[in-house]
């Protein structure tokens, strides 16, 4: 139980983290690192939550998840289409 928790809390530092840094203007929502920080940061906290039986915030985080890889395939394609311009 010991690994699910410290997964817990480091997806959530990610999250916060990452959400810091984008209002902090260090990152911003276009960004491969700002994606990769929540779609990380998402899978670590719904393993735990999945784990503990959160289910609300298991599927909440799945989401986020899921719109973190959205970001990410929309960032690769409209940087492929800026190169074949």
């Amino acid at each position: 139980m010991l690994i699910i928790n410290i997964l817990g809390w480091a997806g959530a530092f990610l999250l916060l983290l990452a959400y810091f840094l984008l209002i902090h203007k260090n990152l911003t929502s276009r960004s491969k690192m700002y994606q990769w920080m929540n779609i990380i940061g998402s899978l670590m906290l719904g393993v735990n939550t999945l784990m503990l039986k959160a289910y609300p915030s298991f599927l909440t985080n799945i989401i986020w998840f899921f719109i973190g890889l959205y970001g990410i395939f929309h960032i690769v394609k409209n940087r492929k289409q800026k190169i074949n311009e």
